[in-house]
């Protein structure tokens, strides 16, 4: 790689940041229409990362578009495999949407994940969702 390209990556990934920053602003602000569409930026240039994923189908799901929000987050689960997060996502719309069985079976696969990353942090919060939703 020559220095040229390491500045551009350094580059992209700034403007990434950036698009992830200002989204996140704007989710705060409850401007989630506003922060989609940072977000989906985000997607363009960077589909592996999960937090775009996680944030984009957040905005879905405050705006009650919960079957939009489902898609987002199984499309991240693919993308930003393992996707953890994503998978607890899901967990959290199918149960929201009184699908038990297929919200059971993304709780097992987030919690497989962090059990194999040996994540203790993670496997807490995924617990803790359960504990929220018996």
């Amino acid at each position: 790689m020559d220095a040229f390209s390491c500045k551009s990556g350094d580059a992209a990934q700034r403007a990434i940041e950036g698009l992830y920053q200002e989204g996140f602003l704007l989710h705060t602000d409850e401007r989630y229409a506003e922060a989609a569409a940072h977000f989906r930026a985000m997607l363009r240039a960077a589909p592996t990362d999960e937090r775009g994923w996680l944030a984009l189908g957040d905005c879905h799901e405050k705006l009650g578009q919960l079957r939009v929000a489902l898609e987002l987050y199984s499309a991240g689960t693919i993308a930003a495999e393992p996707a953890p997060r994503c998978l607890l996502s899901r967990f959290r719309v199918l149960y929201d949407m009184n699908r038990p069985t297929d919200a059971e079976r993304a709780y097992d696969q987030a919690l497989e994940i962090a059990t194999w990353r040996e994540d203790d942090a993670l496997g807490s919060i995924i617990e803790n969702e359960r504990r929220i939703r018996p």
